[in-house]
């Protein structure tokens, strides 16, 4: 018998508050476009200019207004052989005279699936699972996102996580979620 397989959804991090900042995206990148079955209508390569702040850091990874990765971040996507889909973005600093490649990815999605995030307190976690039906899922998958009526979540399994904490990727928030097949 195999190990449990273990998932954790992508969050906000301290060092996000000091990742670039997109300008003037809104209206001139249609973000519903950002999906597997409509990627093709995103262009290859996109440039924005970002706002100008003394305190910018280029993270590994950017969540708004849409995921970006580093080239190292999508190294480790394809080593995994992730069924996903990039299109090049260049950000720009036009004052300070910078500029960064980054990544979008362009996951597999679902509705399928809800996360139930798990806290944890003094090392365990602490509290139990509700009764969700058929029990916690485990995937064949190490990248992916779960749709639900508010948000898109990013999940990615703890094998991927370790792979990325391994090379000392920046931005990166995680915390532990069980999947669950949606009742319907």
């Amino acid at each position: 018998m195999g190990k449990e397989m273990k998932y954790f959804e992508v969050q906000d991090s301290p060092e996000l508050k000091y990742a670039p900042r997109i300008k003037d995206w809104y209206g001139k990148f249609d973000v519903r476009n950002i999906r597997i079955d409509r990627f093709d209508k995103l262009p290859e390569v996109h440039s924005f200019f970002i706002e100008t702040s003394n305190h910018t850091v280029f993270t590994d990874m950017i969540l708004f207004p849409f995921l970006l990765v580093s080239p190292v971040f999508q190294e480790v996507i394809r080593m995994y052989r992730e069924r996903c889909f990039f299109r090049t973005v260049i950000l720009m600093d036009a004052v300070n005279k910078e500029s960064r490649m980054y990544f979008l990815p362009v996951l597999d999605e679902t509705n399928e699936l809800q996360i139930q995030r798990i806290p944890y307190k003094n090392g365990t976690a602490a509290s139990e699972m509700p009764d969700k039906g058929n029990g916690p899922v485990e995937l064949d998958r190490n990248l992916f996102w779960v749709r639900d009526s508010r948000k898109r979540h990013i999940i990615l399994s703890m094998d991927m996580a370790e792979s990325l904490i391994r090379r000392g990727i920046t931005g990166l928030g995680l915390c532990e979620v069980k999947l669950w097949e949606v009742r319907r």
